[in-house]
């Protein structure tokens, strides 16, 4: 069970910064931060303090994620092809689109369709963030949603590959 991610989801549905929900649950921001990366296991008093400020029920934030965000086809493509051309004038307007470029890029690398520059492997700053930012943009438009994504970049990429 991942309550870090259930956390995020549900104070990103609420439009709160994580200092705010630090401050309105009696909690530090780097002890939120830590438990939305699962880098800590919250205490039961603790999941009573986050779900008290975040007005849900702790069997509702530890099980349940908050309604999804729903996309229409056109922002989906949108997302999708600035994701692959994020120096675009669209993808710069969109801050969604740096997030999904840079996990592009990763995934490519992984793959080994990348060269990648300097050690393998290493965490860089940029890469922690990126991984931070992919998981922020997942929990803002719920499981479905990512996945009908992260289908529609793929589908574009394989049609801009068999164009070249």
């Amino acid at each position: 069970m991942q309550v870090g991610f259930h956390v995020m989801a549900w104070r990103r549905q609420s439009g709160w910064t994580q200092q705010e929900l630090a401050a309105e649950a009696g909690l530090t921001r780097p002890y939120l931060s830590r438990l939305e990366k699962g880098m800590v296991d919250p205490a039961l008093s603790v999941l009573r303090q986050l779900a008290a400020a975040l007005e849900i029920g702790v069997g509702q934030l530890v099980e349940d994620l908050p309604p999804e965000r729903t996309l229409s086809r056109d922002e989906m493509d949108r997302l999708a092809r600035g994701a692959l051309r994020p120096g675009t004038r669209e993808a710069r307007l969109m801050p969604e689109t740096r997030i999904l470029a840079s996990m592009i890029h990763e995934r490519r690398r992984a793959l080994g369709l990348h060269a990648a520059r300097g050690k393998r492997g290493r965490v860089t700053p940029q890469r922690a963030s990126a991984i931070h930012a992919a998981r922020w943009l997942r929990a803002s438009l719920g499981e479905a949603q990512w996945k009908a994504l992260l289908r529609r970049i793929d589908k574009l990429a394989s049609l801009a590959s068999e164009t070249s």
